[in-house]
């Protein structure tokens, strides 16, 4: 048994902490919002099945929630699934829970928080990762699981340690797919790469991901997306695991073609994007290593619009 802190309480820290709490562990979660912490200190976590129809059938898990992660004191592992313009707050927080015995396991889409984090604890302790789950917040206490996604964990130095195998077993008895991989970072940019693709457009157009392979001109957008994306990792010389890039970008779609992107999801709850994690951070990289990204910058652009007018509305 291992007692997790998990920092975020959206749909993912959700997902995570009903899981891990199912397993058998003992897991606190670190959510700002009094509202959300109340809900599930009274309640638990309610996890639904991603075919699902009724709130009722979800299964509630027993979970300790804080509103300030200061406040504790010891743990065996910190879980980082808070937004990317959180992440500093977050990891400044629980700080003195980071140890050699205590790991901070990252599983958030972004580019630019590993960096973060890094200033405020030390490389050594940080464990890389990403995550194809997805989830849907039904409620402050209710999270629908999107389908049977894995996680993949590694070394920053780009291998596969004895704490990484066993965190990574952990995850898997407690029903998270997981593998412990080399060349974690290379990974990490490959998703994010071809998700901030299918954010942007999905959020944009305002479909489901599966939509997006329905007409030649959004696969074509698509494609410039990643083609872009690619070139800056090249540029900077980043190991690219999976050279073909538009095979994981058919199959994310198909995979999640009934699910709402984790972008288009914050738009229609008028919250915060993650834009500058992704497409703003390619964009960025792009300029500093002399790479062109128009269509990069264009997505950046256009969802920033749309979170300007929803904030007038």
């Amino acid at each position: 048994m291992m007692n997790v802190v998990i920092v975020g309480g959206g749909a993912i820290g959700k997902l995570l902490g009903a899981c891990i709490s199912k397993g058998g562990n003992i897991v606190t979660l670190v959510e700002p919002n009094a509202e959300v912490a109340q809900a599930l200190n009274e309640q638990g976590i309610g996890l639904l099945d991603f075919d699902a129809t009724s709130p009722d059938s979800a299964s509630y898990s027993p979970i300790r929630v804080v509103t300030d992660g200061s406040e504790l004191t010891n743990c065996d592992l910190v879980i980082l699934a808070v937004k990317s313009f959180d992440t500093l707050q977050a990891v400044q927080q629980i700080s003195h829970l980071v140890t050699d015995h205590s790991p901070l396991l990252s599983l958030q889409t972004g580019l630019g928080n590993l960096e973060l984090m890094e200033r405020v604890v030390e490389r050594r302790h940080i464990i890389g990762g990403f995550t194809f789950m997805s989830g849907t917040s039904l409620g402050p206490s209710i999270v629908r699981n999107g389908g049977g996604g894995k996680t993949y964990i590694g070394e920053l130095d780009g291998s596969v340690s004895e704490r990484v195998n066993e965190l990574s077993t952990l995850l898997n008895q407690c029903s998270l797919p997981c593998t412990a991989v080399k060349r974690v970072v290379g990974r990490l940019w490959c998703k994010v790469i071809v998700y901030s693709a299918v954010n942007t457009v999905t959020s944009i157009l305002r479909v489901r991901n599966g939509e997006l392979l329905e007409q030649m001109e959004s696969i074509t957008l698509l494609k410039r997306l990643i083609d872009e994306g690619k070139s800056v990792a090249q540029a900077k010389a980043i190991d690219l695991v999976f050279p073909e890039l538009y095979n994981l970008l058919f199959d994310t779609c198909k995979k999640s073609s009934g699910n709402l992107s984790s972008m288009f999801q914050d738009i229609l709850n008028k919250k915060r994007t993650e834009i500058d994690a992704q497409c703003g951070a390619l964009a960025a990289f792009g300029e500093e290593v002399g790479v062109k990204t128009p269509t990069q910058q264009t997505m950046v652009e256009l969802i920033k619009l749309i979170e300007y007018h929803q904030s007038k509305s």
